[in-house]
């Protein structure tokens, strides 16, 4: 059976995301259609989102595809 889809869009960005199973258990399936670009993402891996704030995330926006760089690290 195949997992439901969940898409999200707005101005900047388009996503699809849904659940897969793997031989190392389930995993989340972030895929962007308009790069072409994916990822999949454990359990562990998604908790440590929630462990980030909003300065991580706008270093990552702010350079997509290149080193994250969070100011006041030391």
């Amino acid at each position: 059976m195949t997992e439901p889809v969940i898409e999200l869009a707005n101005e900047f960005a388009e996503i699809r995301v849904r659940k897969v199973h793997t031989r190392n258990g389930a995993r989340l399936l972030v895929e962007s259609p308009r790069s072409g670009r994916r990822v999949s993402l454990c359990p562990l891996e998604l908790e440590a989102l929630t462990w980030q704030d909003d300065d991580v995330f706008s270093a990552m926006i702010a350079n997509p595809y290149g080193p994250l760089e969070v100011d006041g690290g030391g």
